[in-house]
């Protein structure tokens, strides 16, 4: 153990003495969200980490989150996992989103779309918008249930009222190409509006596509123009995001 990570240890003992769970996991998530350097990170783990030894459910949450993300901690898929079920157990519905994901993707487990779907509609029934478009494509596809457009398409767009932004797109797509829904090019036209205008690229395109063709709203070469430019904006953005640094790896969250 190095000397940092023994001085960590020590100090977050120490305001174990005389801090509750509650103070502990409170000062720990304060550090990790306003962070002045990597120290913070590492400080912040150690304190959530002993608040969730002394009970604080939230903190196995917080936990999951750190290991899943590398935030003062190398990232493990099975402690991230082990963490968030805790949490999901306790009814927490970030917890229970994050171990559908897991088990859609085979991260730290191996993979299940059944028991995926299980817990994707625990979080749903709870009310985690994030569960309500990912159990959304689910049906549209039929991932882990029988095949549902309909069903889909209507999660979606609970998801989508949300505010999340896939889920946004997504209702257009579906409006768009009449999956689980009637065609209704003005309304397809609309939700690409407000996914395009948060920043997703591949809505500003088919913005750009509506207004050169005329489809749900009236044709404008100059609007048209715009936005296949800003689509192409948006999506060097995105590759430049994910351009790995010089020597290094290239590493996506998730």
């Amino acid at each position: 153990m190095s000397v940092k990570s023994r001085k960590s240890r020590d100090k977050s003992e120490e305001l174990a003495g005389r801090r509750s769970s509650r103070q502990m996991f409170e000062e720990g998530r304060r550090l990790v969200n306003f962070p002045a350097g990597e120290g913070d990170f590492k400080f912040g783990f150690a304190l959530i980490k002993q608040a969730s030894i002394l009970g604080e459910i939230r903190a196995h949450e917080w936990l999951g989150a750190m290991y899943d993300y590398g935030l003062g901690v190398r990232k493990n898929g099975r402690l991230a996992l082990r963490h968030y079920r805790i949490a999901a157990e306790a009814g927490l519905p970030n917890s229970e989103y994050h171990v559908g994901v897991f088990y859609m993707e085979g991260v730290g487990i191996r993979p299940s779309k059944r028991q995926a779907v299980e817990w994707l509609e625990r979080a749903a029934g709870h009310g985690d918008a994030a569960a309500l478009h990912v159990l959304g494509f689910c049906y549209r596809v039929g991932g882990g249930v029988p095949r549902n457009a309909t069903k889909g398409f209507r999660l979606h767009l609970r998801a989508a009222r949300k505010g999340i932004l896939e889920a946004q797109f997504s209702v257009a797509y579906c409006f768009s190409q009449g999956e689980g829904v009637r065609v209704d090019t003005r309304k397809a036209f609309k939700w690409y509006v407000a996914a395009a205008r948060r920043g997703h690229p591949v809505a500003a395109h088919n913005l750009g596509f509506f207004y050169e063709t005329g489809r749900g709203v009236r044709p404008s070469k100059s609007k048209s123009e715009f936005w296949y430019r800003r689509a192409d904006v948006l999506e060097q953005s995105e590759r430049d995001a994910y351009k790995p640094v010089a020597g290094g790896s290239r590493r996506k969250g998730r």
